[in-house]
């Protein structure tokens, strides 16, 4: 027990949080008597850590962990490792951060002397992430007697893209009577597609008659032959071909005939689909841009309305993998933009946003395009139209556009449910015994914080039930990592989870001169930081308000408290004391306009002016909506709407401290129509 209490004092946890991971049953916390000017009726939730210098000389740590820590710390660091080193800590311990990199170098590890058995038992547990794996699935099936299920695997990998040297002739050696011209075609133009030149030339040889002389033909695009124009000019019969399209673009583009790529793109009719769905969205979404950049919007509409010849019709595009949606999104976005924006085309604007937020998974991004969908339907008088996208979006009320829909329907933001779900001491004691669990415990006690940021990360996305959600919050709050409950929340409300608990919307003390601002001050440090006490960005702000150095140094000379950089990641009263009278400074600075205020907070009051000689002053009657959208750094344009939505979430739930309740986001926008 003294262990547990010297340690507990280092790291500002109680002795009783403590013994609630250890035993897995929570106890009471004794009471602590916070400064007055930072007394509010929150503070029984308030973690207040003194973070130590240095770590302990060495705090107790499961033997099994301990070892499963170091293991992780020298995989994660190396790609070359043998495939049992990776095989057998993957097998172990599941949805520990930096899991995907090492199933890449364990599938890459396998050699000949691997046990054709050891590869397909790892494989029956984690299916191959790189066509690497995919070939050498292949080989282990080959080894184990099962030819059928090889050369299905074999083809597979064939046309999934680049391979390494000698897993492209193996497979050509044992697999190669078994694939057909088709086959061979389908993996040059793949390679094409990836841009992997070498591997393309190596593999033209085995393409069909018919489709060499196209496949030489964008060869020469993409390696800026002296005769591509002559060699497209040539082919017959490939007008609506994919690739070759995306070839010919990005060539005319490359030697300065940027109008013509987006011509070709925008009149394009596809009857060949692109082999690789994502970079041919990516040519479409740099010319559309280009064109809207130049002010031709009609052109940008109109490549952007090719979005949908990546795939068959009736695909869901929100299943396809991140880098497909984020290019899709961006592109429908930009077309539904141009058509109610630009060109007063509101019945193609709204059907531009519905595909936007149909292609989506996040609530954030579906409510936003649901609710512009909205707009845009009303202004082309499909009343009912837009009417029913309003309902889509007001199904996110935790989100700002669901919110805005709310307000336009005349309805209230409402505290969320919780579930009803009480744990009792085994369910807490079966979660703490998980390892995942385990690991991020012991990082704390061991003073390694920036690790353990990445397992709280990593422990959110492995819950699938609000059971196991509740108690990684109540866990997060026994260790101080109030960070984790709303990590947790987040990676619920992504998966589809409509998961709300106290502890996705943690509370901490604000000095009472600014209590006018708690909502908006928990909304920002929500957003800065997950209410991580102890974060550190790249940019080296820090704390929970994610202030940067000098900033708080000048902070704390304005409110007459003494500078110590350290406090900022220890100390979450003084981070927020200095982070709340800063965001009042910049409420002063712009008249008490809420979002100006938000966005100075993440990119600086100077560019905040240069915007409002942009797009218009809010103040002076700009539709702050369409200001807030129009700001154009994504990520402050991002930061002003999650920070509002947070805060009319904390009002919605607190509505004792918001002075009423309902939907308080006009009010925060500064506007007097609803929505």
């Amino acid at each position: 027990m003294q262990k547990k209490l010297a340690l507990s004092g280092l790291l500002g946890v109680s002795a009783a949080s403590l013994a609630a991971v250890a035993t897995g049953v929570p106890q009471m916390n004794p009471a602590r008597v916070l400064p007055a000017a930072v007394q509010t009726a929150a503070a029984p939730a308030v973690v207040r850590p003194a973070l130590p210098p240095a770590p302990p000389p060495r705090a107790y740590v499961p033997a099994a962990i301990d070892s499963a820590l170091s293991r992780w710390n020298a995989l994660r660091q190396s790609d070359n490792l043998p495939f049992s080193s990776y095989a057998s800590f993957l097998a172990s311990y599941r949805g520990w951060p930096g899991e995907t990199a090492m199933r890449r170098s364990a599938e890459k590890a396998i050699n000949d002397a691997t046990p054709a058995s050891e590869v397909l038992n790892y494989f029956r547990l984690l299916p191959p992430v790189s066509n690497t794996g995919q070939a050498k699935l292949a080989f282990g099936l080959l080894n184990s007697g099962q030819p059928d299920a090889a050369r299905a695997a074999a083809r597979t990998a064939w046309i999934g893209g680049t391979l390494s040297d000698a897993d492209e002739f193996r497979i050509l050696s044992l697999f190669g009577a078994s694939l057909t011209p088709q086959d061979h075609d389908a993996r040059v133009d793949r390679l094409l597609a990836d841009g992997a030149l070498a591997g393309a030339r190596r593999s033209l040889g085995y393409a069909s008659a018919a489709q060499r002389p196209m496949f030489e033909a964008r060869l020469a695009l993409q390696s800026r032959a002296p005769d591509a124009a002559t060699r497209v000019s040539m082919l017959s019969g490939y007008e609506g071909h994919a690739g070759l399209i995306q070839d010919r673009a990005n060539y005319l583009r490359s030697s300065g005939q940027s109008i013509a790529a987006r011509q070709l793109l925008a009149t394009a009719r596809i009857t060949t689909r692109p082999a690789n769905p994502e970079t041919w969205l990516e040519t479409l979404l740099t010319n559309a841009r280009a064109a809207a950049n130049d002010g031709q919007w009609s052109t940008a509409y109109d490549i952007a309305a090719r979005a949908d010849d990546s795939y068959p019709a009736g695909t869901d595009v929100s299943a396809r993998p991140y880098g497909e949606r984020d290019a899709y999104t961006s592109l429908v976005w930009l077309g539904g933009n141009a058509a109610l924006n630009k060109l007063a085309r509101h019945a193609d604007a709204a059907r531009m946003f519905d595909r936007y937020a149909r292609a989506a998974k996040s609530p954030q991004t579906r409510s936003k395009g649901f609710y512009w969908g909205a707009r845009a339907a009303y202004g082309a008088g499909q009343q009912a139209l837009s009417d029913s996208l309003l309902q889509q979006a007001a199904a996110s009320p935790d989100q700002y556009y669901g919110q805005l829909a709310l307000e336009r329907l005349g309805r209230r933001v409402t505290p969320p449910a919780q579930p009803a779900f009480l744990p009792t001491a085994a369910d807490r004691a079966t979660f703490a015994n998980r390892p995942l669990v385990q690991a991020t415990k012991a990082l704390g006690d061991l003073g390694r914080w920036s690790d353990q940021s990445l397992f709280v990360r990593a422990l959110a996305d492995e819950l699938d039930s609000d059971q196991e959600r509740i108690l990684a919050g109540e866990f997060g709050r026994s260790i101080g990592r109030l960070d984790l409950g709303v990590w947790v929340a987040r990676q619920a409300r992504n998966s589809g989870a409509n998961f709300y608990a106290p502890s996705a919307f943690p509370e901490v003390t604000l000095p009472a001169s600014y209590s006018h601002q708690w909502s908006l001050a928990h909304g920002i440090t929500r957003q800065e930081s997950s209410f991580d006490r102890a974060a550190v960005s790249h940019a080296d702000a820090r704390g929970m308000m994610q202030l940067m150095p000098g900033t708080a140094r000048e902070q704390a000379r304005k409110v007459g408290l003494p500078y110590d950089l350290g406090r900022l990641t220890s100390d979450p009263s003084y981070n927020v004391m200095l982070g709340t009278s800063y965001f009042q400074r910049l409420l002063d600075q712009w008249g008490g306009n809420v979002p100006m205020a938000v966005a100075s907070y993440n990119a600086g009051a100077g560019n905040v002016a240069k915007w409002v000689r942009q797009n218009g002053d809010p103040r002076a009657g700009a539709d702050i909506v369409r200001w807030i959208e129009d700001i154009p750094y994504s990520e402050t344009r991002n930061y002003v709407q999650r920070v509002l939505e947070n805060a009319v979430v904390y009002d919605a739930i607190r509505a004792q401290r918001s002075g009423g309740s309902g939907n308080r986001l006009s009010f925060y926008l500064g506007k007097a129509g609803a929505g």
